[in-house]
């Protein structure tokens, strides 16, 4: 479960470029890249503009007609593939 008071930020190798509608974060010691679709990539924005996972949850929710714990799950999913492949970093 996530804390929701957290913040990340992308981490030094991750770099972020959006791409009409989507946006790719390449990782730049790998060279893997992977997408994010327009909600994925809002979660991201919000979350690197400082945003806790609290207020990142409340903005999608404006946003969007879901569930704040359906958004919840969806942003600790994401979290968690981007910290697991060291995109993310918690910010301590």
């Amino acid at each position: 479960m996530l804390n929701s008071n957290t913040k990340y930020k992308l981490s030094d190798k991750a770099l972020f470029q959006k791409v009409v509608d989507e946006t790719v974060i390449l990782d730049s010691i790998s060279g893997q890249y992977y997408t994010l679709d327009p909600i994925g990539t809002e979660m991201v924005e919000a979350l690197t503009t400082g945003k806790s996972v609290s207020q990142v949850v409340a903005l999608i929710e404006q946003s969007y007609d879901a569930q704040a714990e359906s958004i919840q799950a969806d942003l600790a999913e994401l979290i968690s593939k981007m910290s697991d492949k060291g995109l993310l970093e918690e910010i301590q």
